[in-house]
């Protein structure tokens, strides 16, 4: 093992880690998109990092390159498969027959390393799981030390390769490994940070009782909504006495079972909100204004004939109502506040709906009903 070879491995190792970064930057978002301009991105910087690998090892007597190249190669395979990645190692497998001397057996033997670790890598593709947060990578290191074991032994084929083989099989399985462990690592860090980062912008904007999305998302889709949709609000009639008479525990129970009941009632494009406390938000998408009080109805009825199991009695809600006009959503909001305020008043398990003075044209494309077809 020459001092010379170990210069170039960990330049190579350098240079790897280096565009092995920015392929880690195109990993921007969680669920990865599936845009074939994404993958040919990835597959065009793989094909420039083994070129660049190979184009900067010295050739040694036997006429091959020393490199790291076949790392690349391997994490793509884990990525997109066998078939890309030994597309994306073609160039640099061939790359020697620009050169004069041994070019063609050199070629021979760069084309055995990539068929040989490429097989390899498709053999453990679904084992190492580059998408994997919880580490596939650490739990299954062993398996980076496999991957690399066959690269150079094509060189017996050459005049003196057994040499050559001797000197050099020992550091460059050994560098392989450390930069395979490198660049996965630091993918799949990449992929394991995106991850967390959606899960906790989800939890920011989610209910963790109910399940419903909470206020903070409710007021981010407020400025959305149009003219043709509708708001209403609903509370949950003596909560505070559920909550004395049977413990926190059943009132938690109750709030699950309302995010439950209200997700499977409303159409796809409409949206339930867990608003506070116990008081629910329902956006209503593209419904006829003399629809409204029918739907709050209907999301009444159902939620007094649910059976919510430790109660002995029935849960109602009070629901107040207002569609969304020319004026201000602001206004929408009062609205709607003063409507549910109302039928508080009036003895609750009730619903009123706020008649604006101007109520805008019905939009185009509204229909009926505005719950789950099962529920009309």
């Amino acid at each position: 093992m020459s001092l010379t070879l170990l210069q170039s491995l960990f330049v190579n190792l350098s240079v790897l880690v280096t565009l092995s970064f920015v392929m880690s930057l195109t990993y921007r978002s969680w669920p990865p998109p599936r845009h074939w301009h994404l993958k040919t991105a990835r597959l065009t910087l793989t094909v420039l990092t083994s070129l660049a690998l190979v184009a900067l090892a010295p050739a040694d007597s036997s006429g091959l390159r020393i490199s790291l190249w076949l790392v690349p190669i391997a994490v793509m395979i884990l990525r997109y498969g066998l078939g890309n990645g030994l597309l994306a190692g073609l160039p640099a497998a061939l790359l020697p027959l620009l050169e004069t001397g041994p070019g063609t057996a050199a070629v021979t033997v760069s084309l055995i390393n990539l068929l040989l670790v490429g097989g390899l890598s498709h053999l453990f593709r679904w084992t190492l799981d580059m998408n994997d947060p919880h580490g596939s990578l650490h739990r299954h290191a062993w398996i980076a030390a496999l991957l690399f074991l066959p690269v150079n032994l094509g060189l017996v084929l050459l005049p003196g390769g057994p040499d050559a083989l001797e000197r050099t099989y020992v550091s460059g399985w050994v560098f392989n490994m450390v930069g395979f462990w490198a660049v996965a690592s630091m993918i799949t860090g990449r992929v394991a940070l995106l991850q967390s980062t959606d899960t906790y912008r989800e939890q920011a904007h989610q209910d963790a009782l109910s399940g419903l999305p909470n206020r903070r998302q409710f007021e981010l889709d407020l400025p959305f909504t149009v003219p043709g949709d509708a708001l209403l609000l609903i509370d949950v009639d003596h909560f505070k006495r559920v909550n004395d008479l049977y413990g926190h525990p059943v009132g938690d129970e109750v709030l699950k079972r309302m995010g439950t009941l209200l997700s499977d009632a409303l159409r796809g494009r409409d949206r339930a909100y867990r608003y506070g406390g116990e008081e629910f938000a329902v956006i209503l998408r593209r419904v006829q204004p003399g629809r409204i009080e029918e739907v709050a109805h209907r999301l009444r009825e159902l939620i007094a004939s649910t059976d919510f199991g430790e109660l002995p009695g029935q849960v109602t809600v009070s629901i107040g109502g207002s569609p969304f006009g020319l004026w201000s959503r602001t206004r929408t909001l009062w609205d709607a506040d003063e409507a549910l305020y109302r039928a508080k008043q009036g003895g609750r398990n009730a619903v009123t709906i706020s008649a604006p003075d101007l109520f805008p044209h019905e939009p185009e494309g509204t229909d009926a009903p505005a719950l789950n077809p099962t529920l009309s």
